[in-house]
């Protein structure tokens, strides 16, 4: 084996993880929090890592959810019946 070939492989090997290893802790370390212990009484951590106050006001939208509920359950009725009967409704019968 080529002893000088398989030592540069290892050093470069070694350098990309000590490259990962400091990007991984100059991340770790540029938080703002780590969980809302680290924020004021009136925020929280968010996902971003960062200290958001909590909202005044709570928008919920209301959802209609009868259309999908329809389509959904008149797909499982015909996938019952052609699972029953091997053919689609008001098809002509092949020969």
């Amino acid at each position: 084996m080529n002893q000088k070939g398989s030592a540069a492989i290892i050093v470069i090997a070694v350098a990309l993880a000590l490259v990962l290893l400091g990007t991984f802790l100059v991340n770790l370390t540029s938080r703002e929090c780590h969980n809302n212990k680290d924020c004021s009484e009136n925020a929280y951590c968010g996902t971003d890592y960062e200290c958001h106050e909590y909202p005044t006001k709570v928008v919920v939208e209301k959802n209609n959810l009868v259309w999908p509920s329809m389509i959904i359950s008149g797909g499982l009725v015909l996938t019952a019946f052609v699972y029953r009967n091997g053919r689609f409704p008001f098809q002509k019968k092949r020969e």
